[in-house]
């Protein structure tokens, strides 16, 4: 009798001792650590939808940071494509075998599978409702348009002042031709009020009806576009410049299998696609319909091309300075 009861107890106690692991239906836990250049909020949700679709028992852990130490022990990168490029050049990531990547053009994604674009931030046209409605709205639709109109008075930021600016003017110069570039913002130089020094500044003013046009990024107003926000968004239907966003697997990730799996349904899933427009982030997918459709139209999306390191961005930087930004015009105060 002793000795069965010693058994029970011995019994009783492997199982409180193991019985979490071979019994907890929630089961253990992959941590995949996530470095971002983005907002961590933002990618904060995309990690969180995710999570949300996955089996009991097979639930994943997301660290995001954006602190450039936490590289080297990160999984995975989700951020700008020249910075991925960067990151492949100096050989610190792995081969992405990702299934929907498949589906982008070449343009969208490295040539050896080292990154693939996933969604981009274009180039647009706030408009102020009055001013739409004095000028006529079907003669506000294009680039071409602009100097076309009679004195707008039109805001954009500096487009030496960060990466993202300056992206806008390699983007915009390699789809046109750096004399051809130049030529258009010299027509409509004289219409520019202001190059500001914050995002918010243009959004500001085309609302307030201190501008009739910002030239801005929809990442920077779409957060504010309500039913009666007094401006609206417009993308050039022939294309505009576009920052593209990617996302990478890190050489030294043990967590693959568990990336590659994330990376395909934020390129796939309407899950992820919702993600983008109700965390308000202004990002549109390179694949609107998954698989169930075509990538966007390559040639609405005028990314950089031509200017392939830091000497031709700094020069080109420069000649926009001399000829543009420096030339006769005299600017408000920002």
């Amino acid at each position: 009798m002793r000795t069965k009861i010693f058994v029970s107890v011995i019994l009783s106690l492997l199982f409180l001792l193991t019985g979490c692991s071979i019994f907890n239906v929630s089961g253990p836990k992959d941590k995949i650590k996530v470095y971002t250049t983005l907002d961590r909020d933002f990618v904060g949700v995309l990690c969180e939808k995710y999570g949300e679709t996955l089996v009991t028992g097979k639930k994943t852990v997301f660290e995001i940071t954006d602190k450039e130490e936490d590289i080297a022990s990160a999984d995975c990168i989700i951020g700008g494509v020249n910075f991925l490029r960067q990151k492949a050049s100096q050989d610190a990531l792995q081969k992405l075998n990702a299934e929907y990547a498949d589906l982008l053009p070449v343009e969208l994604k490295d040539r050896e599978d080292q990154w693939v674009g996933i969604f981009y931030d274009p180039a647009v046209f706030l408009i102020n409702q009055s001013y739409s409605r004095k000028e006529g709205q079907q003669h506000i639709l294009h680039w071409v348009d602009i100097p076309k109109l009679d004195h707008p008075q039109i805001v954009m930021e500096n487009l030496t002042d960060n990466d993202s600016t300056l992206m806008f003017l390699a983007s915009m110069s390699s789809r046109m031709g750096q004399n051809e570039f130049m030529e258009y913002f010299k027509q409509i130089r004289p219409f520019i009020k202001q190059f500001a020094r914050f995002p918010i500044t243009p959004v500001r003013m085309a609302a307030t009806g201190d501008a009739d046009i910002a030239i801005t990024r929809r990442s920077h107003v779409f957060k504010y576009m309500q039913n009666d926000f007094p401006a609206y968004i417009l993308i050039p239907s022939e294309g505009t410049p576009v920052n593209l966003y990617g996302a990478a697997i890190l050489k030294n990730s043990r967590r693959v299998k568990e990336c590659t799996a994330f990376i395909d349904w934020i390129l796939n899933s309407s899950e992820a696609r919702n993600v983008l427009l109700t965390t308000r982030s202004g990002y549109l997918p390179l694949l609107p319909q998954g698989e169930q459709g075509h990538a966007v139209r390559l040639d609405t999306l005028w990314i950089n091309t031509f200017y392939t390191d830091e000497r031709m961005m700094e020069k080109l930087a420069e000649d926009w300075v001399r000829e543009i930004r420096l030339s006769d015009r005299k600017e408000e105060a920002n």
